[in-house]
C-alpha cells in the first residue's frame, strides 16, 4: 500500500513539474521592438521599431527639444513576421544579458532589441552599434534593413 501511495505521489509530482516548466521556446511573440541610439548626437539621434503580427511602427526622435519626433506606420507582410520571429532562438535570448559591452561608450552608439511574449514575459537586450551578439546577426540584419527601407527621417 505504501508503495502505491509513493508512486502516486511521485507521478503526480512529476505531472505537476512537467505542466508548471517555463519552456519559453514554446511561447508566442506578440511583440519584436529594435532600436539604435547615438547620445552625443543632434538631431534625429534616436530610432525605434515596433513590429509586431500585424504592423510596424517607425518612431524616431532626438534628445533637444527643438527635435520634433515622428512616427510612421505600415503594415507587414506575414513573411516578413515570420522571418523575423524564427531568426530568434528564445531560450538563448533570454539568457542573454541585459547589457553586452559598453553600448554609447564615446558616442559609438547603442543598439537593442527587446521581445516580448504572449504570456507577458519580456527581456531586452542592449550591446554596442553594429557589434551585436553571434546569435542576433542574422535578425539584427532583418531589422536593420526595415530600419533603412522604412525611415521616418532621412
Amino acid at each position: 500500500m505504501k508503495n502505491c501511495i509513493y508512486r502516486t505521489i511521485i507521478i503526480l509530482f512529476a505531472l505537476f513539474l512537467t505542466t508548471c516548466s517555463d519552456d519559453i521556446n514554446s511561447e508566442k511573440i506578440k511583440t519584436i521592438k529594435y532600436g539604435t541610439s547615438f547620445g552625443m548626437c543632434v538631431g534625429y539621434c534616436k530610432h525605434e521599431m515596433i513590429v509586431d503580427s500585424k504592423k510596424i511602427i517607425y518612431n524616431s526622435s532626438g534628445s533637444r527639444e527643438d527635435v520634433i519626433a515622428k512616427t510612421n506606420s505600415v503594415s507587414i507582410k506575414n513573411s516578413t513576421w515570420e522571418t523575423l520571429n524564427s531568426g530568434i532562438e528564445m531560450k538563448s535570448f533570454f539568457e542573454l544579458p541585459e547589457t553586452i559591452g559598453c553600448p554609447d561608450c564615446a558616442d559609438g552608439g547603442a543598439e537593442w532589441l527587446e521581445i516580448e511574449l504572449e504570456n507577458g514575459d519580456t527581456h531586452k537586450v542592449v550591446f554596442e552599434y553594429y557589434n551585436e551578439p553571434e546569435i542576433l546577426k542574422k535578425v539584427i540584419e532583418e531589422f536593420r534593413g526595415l530600419m533603412t527601407e522604412n525611415e521616418v527621417v532621412k
